[in-house]
Order: C-alpha cells, then sequence, then structure tokens
C-alpha cells in the first residue's frame, strides 16, 4: 500500500475505510479517511487498531463484514446494495459499500452517504402507498355507476316504462357515463404523474449507483 494511494484516498468526497484482517470475519480498521468519518459522525473518534464490531457494534447486520471476508478470500470485488445501519433509535446511517482486496491482508471499503436514495425509494413507497389507495377509490365509483346504468337497461328491457320514467332513467345513465368518463380521464392523469414523477427518482437513483458501482479502487 503506497503513500499515493492513501493520498489519494484523503482527498476523496466518498468514504473509504482500509480493514487489515486479524481473523476469520475479524478486522481492524487501519486507516478511515476523513470524508468518511465525518460522514459517520466518527470525526473525533480514535479508530486505529479497532477492531471493526468495536467502533459499530451493529455491523454484522449490513452485512459488511460478510462481504469484507468473502473479497479477502477470493479476492473478487463486491458492492454490497443500500443497507442502513442503526446508530440510535433515530439515527440510521444508509451505505452503499465497493469492497475491494488490496495486497496481503488488507482490504478497502468505499462508500457513499445513501441517504437521499433511501428517501427516493420512501417517496415512490409512499407514491405507490397514495396510487393504490386512489385507484381503490375510483374503482369503487366507477363499479358503482356502471352497476346503476346496467340495472337500468336491464330494466327497460324487462318492464314497460313511461316515456317520462323512461327521460329520468336516461338522464341517469347520461349522467353515469359522464361521471365515469370524467373518472378515467382522471385515472390516466394520475396515473401519467405517478409513472414520470417515479421514473425521475428512479433515473436519478440509477445513475447515481451506476456512477458508484464505476469507482476504481
Amino acid at each position: 500500500m503506497t503513500q499515493e494511494l492513501l493520498n489519494y484516498y484523503d482527498n476523496s468526497p466518498l468514504g473509504v475505510a482500509i480493514y487489515r484482517r486479524k481473523s476469520e470475519r475479524q478486522f481492524e480498521f487501519y486507516y478511515y479517511n476523513k470524508a468518511g468519518r465525518k460522514m459517520d459522525g466518527a470525526m473525533d473518534v480514535a479508530y486505529k487498531g479497532k477492531m471493526i464490531d468495536e467502533l459499530y457494534p451493529n455491523v454484522n447486520e449490513m452485512g459488511l463484514v460478510d462481504a469484507l471476508e468473502e473479497v479477502y478470500q477470493t479476492g473478487v470485488s463486491q458492492v454490497v446494495p443500500l443497507k442502513g445501519y442503526k446508530m440510535s433509535k433515530s439515527d440510521i446511517l444508509y451505505r452503499t459499500n465497493r469492497v475491494q482486496k488490496l495486497k496481503d491482508e488488507y482490504v478497502v471499503s468505499v462508500y457513499s452517504d445513501e441517504s437521499d436514495t433511501f428517501s427516493y425509494i420512501r417517496q415512490i413507497e409512499k407514491d405507490n402507498k397514495n396510487l393504490n389507495n386512489a385507484l381503490d377509490f375510483i374503482s369503487h365509483h366507477l363499479r358503482g355507476n356502471l352497476s346503476t346504468s346496467l340495472g337500468i337497461l336491464e330494466l327497460f328491457r324487462a318492464t314497460e316504462v313511461s316515456l317520462e320514467e323512461k327521460n329520468f332513467l336516461m338522464d341517469v345513465v347520461k349522467k353515469n357515463l359522464e361521471n365515469i368518463d370524467s373518472k378515467i380521464h382522471h385515472l390516466v392523469d394520475v396515473l401519467y404523474k405517478e409513472v414520470k414523477h417515479d421514473e425521475k427518482l428512479l433515473k436519478k437513483y440509477s445513475s447515481e449507483t451506476q456512477d458508484f458501482k464505476d469507482i476504481k479502487v
């Protein structure tokens, strides 16, 4: 590991942590750049020589230790997808880690703060829930209008009605059809807006994720 490489990591806007493998699934901090410590709220932490689970007791929950061990054993780089690390009840770190083996017993993890990405995903989930509620509401009213109109048509076929009654019932059918038409247009508009909104979020998320995956460490 060269000083030039460490200098490069020092100036990286991404979080960088280099771990030394002590034994199976046991890794200690060897290097932890400023961007990473700031990102993780660990600026004043004395990290060097500390075991990873000593500083971050819940680290096994996000799969990072498994990835470190596998990359160490195989030499094949891995991306640990978006995971949340619970610092406290109200503070959760969202990270995507790219893990790569260096020489000897060293493994490096380069990561980014994915809080915005997690917010995008939550927003999409919220939009989908709202959309489902809108679909249920509109579907209920569409079925009501259709059932009423079909009932009137069946009445015409089965029973003789006066001209006055016929005109009244035809007005009801006309109004129901207008309501159906209006609700269909509203539904199409809602669907179009939701799809476009989610496409923008997914495009931004995919772009950011791909940029991160392409990083060379």
